[in-house]
Parts: structure tokens; sequence; C-alpha cells
């Protein structure tokens, strides 16, 4: 191999860092598994297996995951050499010029995907790539508004999956509502972790806001407020869901859990530990709707 194919490998294995390959795999899967055996469950499965619409929103969500992840990396690039010092001097090895380009390629091959699966598609895609861009560019140093947009662009691929099949229930936004409360929970703790950072490079966060200490104890009290408004709507809505309530209660209660001993805790070990469970939380919560089929 030559010494500039060599270069390019090495680009192209840095760039499936920064764009967080496994991710964007997980959202595709979890797509997916919402077409298969929550919105396909009365239709047939070759129907769902076939249609073209639903695999190119899948495809555009994918370019437009993998871009925000690339567009957070670029105006984060300071920072990082606080927070992930390791992270950002490979990063600097890709080039500036290297990430924006590709992820304006990401971004015009997400849009015209979903121009192809339809109006309405094409609309919310592109709302979709611009409020990842600005959530980069703007929407990150604002408190409360940083974490709340953060989790909500990390479900939005799972909102145009429900934008294609129309068919939103009760059960589905407790299924919803318990992933916002775990991804929440997880960007609060993703700011504890990178407080130094945050507070060096003038990202005015909540926890820069209230300090360390505090923040450990209003995501607790936050927690404990949106478990119980969703007993609140378990209690309102709970007809024969089964599998929603089953797997929303769980969630809600391990984000519940772990913010009670964030709060209990003052050591930066528990934070590592913390952001563990709550990302193996999520993973399981995404791919928790195949166990419908045996329900």
């Amino acid at each position: 191999m030559t010494g500039l194919s060599r270069k390019k490998w090495i680009k192209l294995t840095l760039l499936l860092g920064a764009v967080r390959w496994y991710n964007v795999l997980l959202l595709t899967a979890a797509q997916y598994i919402l077409a298969f055996f929550i919105f396909g469950e009365n239709r047939e499965f070759e129907k769902v297996l076939w249609d073209r619409k639903l695999h190119l929103i899948v495809l555009a969500n994918a370019f437009t995951v993998a871009g925000a992840f690339l567009i957070n990396v670029f105006y984060d690039a300071d920072k990082d050499l606080v927070n992930r010092s390791k992270f950002a001097t490979l990063y600097r090895l890709i080039g500036q010029e290297y990430v924006l380009n590709t992820y304006v390629a990401f971004s015009v091959f997400a849009v015209l995907l979903a121009l192809l699966a339809s109006l309405k598609v094409f609309m919310f895609m592109a709302v979709f790539v611009f409020t990842a861009w600005f959530y980069s560019h703007k929407l990150q140093k604002i408190p409360f508004i940083r974490e709340v947009s953060a989790s909500l662009l990390a479900m939005a691929p799972l909102f145009s999956v429900w934008l294609h099949f129309g068919e939103m229930n009760a059960g589905l936004l407790l299924y919803l509502g318990s992933l916002f409360m775990l991804a929440f929970t997880r960007e609060v703790i993703k700011d504890l972790q990178g407080n130094k950072g945050n507070i060096i490079f003038g990202y005015t966060t909540m926890v820069v806001i209230t300090g360390a200490g505090f923040a450990r104890k209003w995501l607790f009290a936050v927690n404990v407020l949106l478990l119980s408004l969703w007993f609140l709507g378990n209690a309102n809505f709970n007809h024969g869901m089964g599998f929603y309530s089953m797997v929303s209660l769980i969630s809600a209660g391990l984000s519940f859990l772990v913010s009670a001993i964030v709060g209990s805790t003052s050591g930066s070990q528990s934070l590592h530990s913390a952001d563990a469970i709550l990302k193996a939380g999520i993973v399981i919560h995404l791919l928790s709707p195949v166990v419908v089929v045996w329900m």
C-alpha cells in the first residue's frame, strides 16, 4: 500500500470513528424494529420489507445522523482538547476541510433521499438537518435547551418512521417518553463529565450555571418529576399495553435509579459507570420491540 493510499485509509477509519458508526447502526436497527414489530404488526411482513419509502427514510436518517456527529465534532474541536484529548488529536489528522466537505455531502444525500420518499419526509428531513446544525452552532450553548434538544434530536429518526406510518398511540408515547428520560439523564451526566471543558470554552450548560454538586441533585429531582408523569400517563392510558408499560417502566426506573446514585455521590468514577449503564439501557430500550413477537 502506497503512502497516499495508507493516508486515505487512516482518514476513512478516523472518519468512521467521528461519525460514531455504531450509533448510526443502532438507530438504523431501531427504525426497522419499530417498522416491523410495532407499526407493522397489523401488516404483512413482506409489505413492510418491500416498503421503498421506509428504506429511503432510514438511509436518509443514517446520513443525517452521521453528518450531525461530524458537525458537532467540528464545533467542539477546541473543547475536546480538554475533555477528549486523544480523540481531538486524532481528529486533527482528518482535517477541518475534509470534515466539512463530508458533512455537506452527507446532508445533501439525506435531503435528496428524503425527497425521493415524499415531500412530507423531505420537509421533516430538511428541518432535522438544519436543527442538528443549529444545535451544534447555537443551541448547545444555551442551558437546558442544550440537554432537551440533544435528547430530542437523538429520537428524531424514530419520529420519522412514525411520520411515515402515521400511527401514534398512547403506548408508543410512553415508550418514547421513557426513552427521553434515559437520553436526557445521559446528556446531563455527559455535561458533568465534560464540565471542565465547558467552563473553559464558554459553554453555558445547566451544570456550569448550578455547579456540579447541585446539578447532581436537580437531575434526581427532574427524574422524580418525570417518573411521576410516567405513572400518571400509564394510569390514564393503560389499556392492554403490556409491552409498552413493561419496557417504559424498566427504562424510566433505570434512569431514576442512576440519577439517585449520581445524586448521592461526588466522584467522577460514578459518572463513567452511570454513563455506561444508561448507554446500555438506551440500546436495550431501542431493541426491545422484538419481544412483541413473543407476547
